[in-house]
This record gives structure tokens, C-alpha cells and sequence, in this order.
């Protein structure tokens, strides 16, 4: 799991208006698939039927995504032509773990949320 399991659906929805661009890519999908970022950062554009709007995380399993994400996913994609990886950084490379910590702990905080993050963080270690 990804952390964002015990976030209620207006407080997601909160995080979401908060993000934008990739941020916002990003979250959609944490919280779609339930995936950890790690696994996510290493997913290809290939990896996604933009018609089916299936996503595949392994080699026997896909994910059904939600029509809007997959609208939002397509724009992003749009403006992002030659992308390799979904996720994808500078230098054509996947973003890293670092955008938990430096992205969406500031999210948090913007949504007054950042215990809730820290309390599961401890349950996990």
C-alpha cells in the first residue's frame, strides 16, 4: 500500500486541488491503483492503453483506471510527446522517492493532513 490508504475522499479530493501537473498525475494514480510511488516511478507510458484505459502493473495484472483520470493522464501525456516513463523527470529519467518526501509532505501540510501521514508512517516501521 501506498501510505494514502486511510485519507477520506475529501481529503483526497483536497490534496488533488492542491496539485497540479505531474503532482497531481501522480496522486491520481496513488490513489487509483493503491500502488507504492516506488513500483509507480517505473512504469512506462507503454505500460498504459489509453484506449482501454487499463494499466498494466505486471505481467499478468492491469489496472482499470477511473475515465477521469485516464482524461487528465491523456492531456498530461499531450504535452509530454517521446515520454518513456509515466512518470517522467528531467533528463528523460522516472521521478524519484523524493517526491514523497519533498512534493507530497508539502501537499499535506497545505491540506492540514500531515498527521495523518506520519501516524501510518510509524505503524510502518
Amino acid at each position: 500500500m501506498n501510505g494514502l490508504s486511510e485519507i477520506a475522499e475529501p481529503e483526497k479530493k483536497r490534496l488533488l486541488d492542491l496539485a497540479s501537473g505531474m503532482d497531481r498525475i501522480i496522486l491520481l494514480l496513488l490513489f487509483e491503483t493503491g500502488l507504492d510511488l516506488e513500483y509507480l516511478i517505473n512504469l512506462c507510458v507503454s505500460d498504459l492503453d489509453t484506449k482501454s484505459g487499463q494499466l498494466r502493473v505486471a505481467a499478468d495484472r492491469k489496472i482499470q483506471l477511473s475515465s477521469t483520470a485516464l482524461s487528465e493522464i491523456r492531456e498530461f501525456l499531450k504535452k509530454r510527446p517521446g515520454q518513456v516513463y509515466l512518470l517522467e523527470g528531467r533528463c528523460a529519467k522516472p521521478v524519484t522517492s523524493k517526491w514523497k518526501r519533498c512534493v507530497l509532505e508539502n501537499l499535506l501540510q497545505k491540506a492540514g493532513k500531515e498527521k495523518i501521514i506520519s501516524m501510518e508512517n510509524n505503524k510502518n516501521e
